[in-house]
């Protein structure tokens, strides 16, 4: 995309539908139109929840209107940190720290102005209901006598899931580079790959598997979560003394140049979402755990969490 045709996206995205003054101010973004940049395609996970947003934040009057505009996985991050709209926010997720130079990775939201985490979907290890890897210790011992035997399906090459697993061998002292991953587009493609023979064991997030762990087709070895899922009878990656979690986390940035006042209207929609019965009843029926965190908490962790993914990137040796 040309630079002219990025810079045009951010043409008029937050417009008063009344009245004048500062578009994002707390009493005014009922009537304003909010625009959010989506990284991947209508259709996909992370545009779900996006779009779960805009329905709650219209219904709610949190916006007058909220536009979603889908962009290319590969290109969002680099394309809203140039375009520097005030108005805009972006749909961030951890894939999107493998879009930029291994240089960068550490620092990879820099440039944006963090608003708030809302939501993440645990990772699940699945393995087929018959398999011979009856515990996560049976799969740890198999990692560790050959990674490069054992295939782990899971979505895209650098995304959590292969994130997860990299962090799992390191935790096992495995070389995560020796580890054998099978990238598939999406997570019921990845877990199809079980029963096709095609790998042993999987990588999944929460809401992909469920109907099939509860119907005893897979079993679950473990869960990445802090704490045991309602429902999933399997442990915790720290209760098999792997000190690690991981969430496919989702968050709204703003842009890096934005003002206190739009930063404290648009932070303050975030919070408004999140409080929403209505979008706690989305998260519940979609297997979303909220995990709203803001201000400078969530500023900081979200450094923290963009140097531990660059981090596992580096030791995969994935490269843009």
């Amino acid at each position: 995309m040309r630079r002219r045709q990025v810079l045009a996206l951010g043409a008029g995205l937050v417009a008063m539908a009344t009245g004048c003054g500062s578009a994002t101010d707390p009493r005014r973004l009922a009537s304003a139109t909010v625009s959010m940049v989506v990284p991947g395609p209508a259709g996909g996970e992370t545009d779900m929840i996006a779009r779960s947003l805009k329905g709650v934040a219209e219904r709610e009057s949190l916006a007058g209107a909220v536009r979603v505009v889908n962009r290319p996985l590969e290109s969002a991050l680099t394309e809203f940190t140039r375009a520097r709209q005030p108005g805009m926010m972006l749909m961030a997720e951890p894939e999107l720290v493998g879009t930029v130079r291994d240089v960068r990775q550490a620092t990879a939201f820099a440039g944006t102005t963090p608003l708030a985490r809302l939501c993440g979907e645990w990772e699940l290890l699945v393995v087929p209901a018959a398999s011979r890897l009856t515990t996560f210790g049976a799969f740890a011992d198999a990692l560790r006598r050959d990674p490069s035997r054992l295939a782990v399906a899971g979505r895209n090459t650098g995304g959590v899931d292969h994130v997860l697993l990299g962090m799992l061998a390191q935790s096992l002292g495995v070389d995560p580079r020796l580890v054998r991953y099978a990238a598939y587009p999406t997570c019921e493609q990845a877990v199809a790959a079980l029963a096709a023979g095609r790998a042993p064991v999987a990588i999944s997030g929460h809401a992909a598997v469920r109907p099939r762990v509860r119907s005893g087709e897979l079993r679950v070895l473990a869960v990445s979560s802090p704490d045991r899922l309602p429902g999933v009878e399997a442990p915790t990656l720290l209760e098999s003394d792997v000190h690690l979690y991981c969430a496919n986390w989702r968050g709204l940035l703003g842009s890096g140049d934005l003002a206190e006042a739009d930063r404290a209207a648009l932070a303050l929609m975030c919070r408004g979402v999140a409080d929403s019965p209505r979008w706690q009843a989305i998260c519940v029926r979609n297997g979303w755990t909220p995990l709203y965190l803001d201000g400078d908490e969530f500023r900081q962790w979200l450094g923290v969490e963009s140097a531990r993914l660059g981090r596992a990137l580096g030791d995969l040796g994935v490269r843009v």
